[in-house]
């Protein structure tokens, strides 16, 4: 099954016509007919009662519309999340910092939530070593380590 097929399936039950739903898709209403045909086959079943003057959806037909609506939203949904995850708009963010927070860095993550308050910051406390291999590992995108002071003797 296609996504077309949905799409097709869809104009034809809110139509309930194929020739008004072949003019919605702008296409001509044999090949809508046939793609329909394709879709109960594949699925097994029959989605609509047909007559020469009437077309109606059949209770398999009421429950794929359903799933259909559901279906599309749930790609459209997620083809909008994907591309505010891609722009760095929403997901999370692994922060890997030593010692305790500074007021910096505390002040960085507010500004950076104030921006992207669908990005979750996730702070992990881990050693200078484990950043840099947390950083190798893509397992952090940002570290903080403190530097190391040298005793004075």
């Amino acid at each position: 099954m296609e996504l077309r097929h949905l799409h097709y399936f869809i104009a034809v039950a809110e139509e309930l016509h194929f020739g008004r739903a072949a003019q919605r898709l702008n296409m001509s209403q044999p090949p809508l007919s046939q793609q329909i045909a394709q879709l109960e086959k594949e699925l097994e079943v029959e989605l609509f009662k047909r007559t020469k003057r009437h077309t109606e959806l059949t209770p398999a037909g009421k429950y794929f519309l359903e799933q259909a609506y559901e279906i599309l939203n749930k790609i459209e949904k997620t083809s909008m999340d994907v591309r505010k995850i891609y722009q760095g708009e929403k997901g999370q963010l692994y922060i890997g910092y030593t010692g305790i927070l500074s007021k910096l860095l505390l002040q960085l993550i507010r500004t950076y939530r104030s921006r992207y308050p669908k990005v979750e910051v996730v702070l992990q406390h881990l050693s200078s070593a484990n950043q840099i291999r947390s950083l190798y590992e893509n397992k952090i995108k940002l570290g903080f380590v403190c530097p190391q002071l040298k005793a004075v003797h």
